[in-house]
């Protein structure tokens, strides 16, 4: 019989209570051992729900194997900084850092120590996600030409801490938006690979803004890829993402769904359903631990695969119109 991991969160918000917690039940073999937060209350309430207890950053440094961090994201890269070189696995809940040079620096570091550094985008559990990732990347529809993104809706999450009002990663390009562009990238199979980003933009305001439209030009291996994203915590939007290839597109809902929609440019589509589904998103959240806990091939969590979101997110942060 194995050893218990212990596990230890930093950051005991609204994500970590209504999340977090559900997801780890899956994991017998994982205990939550130690919880921190700057605000006391947010941590006990926590501790007293899991048998955990309120310890600080330095003891769970010490003392644990996996440790999640769940703070407002202005604080990650410092904290990974910290972390990664003595703890073996280290969880960033997404959005990962704001910068491409921290997002390569971090990821370079943990592999100088010989640990493992993840960023939690369980999205990309979502089977659309997955089947459409398989279609691009089995080449039957060419090479990518053009991506969408389309995401927006009345915000209602309740952070605790307030950051989204106040962090400038709070707004909804680094929040909800960073779901949308990384379910883009990882169903164009543009997640790896060298890509440089140029954008122009429109927003209601400096970072945090809540509504941002965005037009991206991609380049990667001497080619061009077009884009539009268009995010917005107060409009509706299409709600979907899309990618376009030289012989046909692909097309999926941004919420969890077993299909995709996949055509011609002439209009003429078809629904591809995949093989697994899942009863609720809480399925993908948990699996997304799985593919960190435990090896996984593909690397899909690995912070390496997630430089070129925060590439994007760093152009489209800081274009202007």
């Amino acid at each position: 019989m194995h050893d218990k991991l212990k596990l230890g969160i930093i950051g005991c918000g609204a994500v970590v209570q209504k999340n977090y917690l559900q997801a780890l039940s899956f994991y017998h073999d994982v205990i939550l051992a130690y919880v921190n937060d700057l605000n006391l209350s947010a941590a006990q309430r926590v501790a007293e729900k899991t048998s955990s207890k309120v310890a600080s950053l330095s003891t769970i440094k010490d003392e644990c194997d996996i440790v999640v961090i769940a703070t407002p994201p202005a604080s990650h890269a410092p904290l990974i900084e910290d972390l990664i070189t003595n703890v073996h696995t280290v969880i960033c809940e997404k959005p990962f850092v704001g910068t491409k040079a921290d997002a390569e620096r971090l990821s370079q570091l943990a592999l100088e120590h010989g640990n493992r550094l993840f960023v939690a985008h369980f999205r990309r559990c979502f089977p659309s996600v997955r089947l459409a990732r398989s279609l691009v990347e089995s080449g039957i529809l060419g090479q990518v030409v053009h991506v969408s993104a389309f995401e927006g809706g009345r915000f209602s999450w309740e952070a605790e801490s307030g950051y989204v009002y106040k962090d400038p990663y709070g707004g909804v390009l680094f929040d909800t938006g960073s779901h949308t562009i990384d379910m883009l990238l990882y169903s164009a199979c543009l997640d790896t690979g060298m890509l440089e980003v140029s954008a122009t933009v429109e927003r209601d305001q400096p970072e945090p803004s809540h509504d941002v439209e965005a037009k991206l030009k991609l380049y990667r291996e001497g080619r061009e890829i077009s884009g539009d994203i268009k995010l917005s915590r107060s409009t509706a939007t299409a709600n979907k993402i899309r990618v376009d290839c030289e012989n046909g597109f692909v097309e999926l809902p941004v919420g969890m769904v077993n299909y995709v929609r996949i055509g011609k440019q002439d209009g003429k589509s078809v629904i591809v359903r995949a093989r697994e589904s899942f009863d609720n998103v809480m399925d993908c959240f948990a699996i997304q631990f799985r593919k960190m806990f435990y090896p996984d091939e593909e690397r899909t969590f690995a912070a390496e695969k997630f430089v070129n979101l925060t590439a994007l997110l760093e152009a489209v942060s800081k274009a202007r119109s």
